[in-house]
């Protein structure tokens, strides 16, 4: 009931808004049974732009690029 009329307001605005998608609970781990809801996309896109701005998803980030910066050394 909270997120519906956030939800709406994308109507016709964001392809898909209303969407199923699956949503990390802690962003720092994989995508498990345990760690995974399912959230409607505009949900997803709300809460992985507030992680981005709180620096949550620093972690994947470095951890993507460590392997990354490694292979372009080689």
């Amino acid at each position: 009931q909270k997120w519906r009329p956030f939800c709406l307001r994308f109507e016709g605005v964001v392809e898909d808004f209303n969407y199923g998608t699956l949503l990390r609970l802690d962003c720092r781990k994989d995508y498990t049974e345990e760690n995974t809801i399912f959230a409607t996309r505009i949900q997803f896109f709300a809460i992985e732009i507030a992680r981005n701005r709180e620096g949550c998803n620093s972690v994947v980030y470095s951890s993507a690029r460590e392997p990354a910066a490694a292979v372009a050394e080689e």
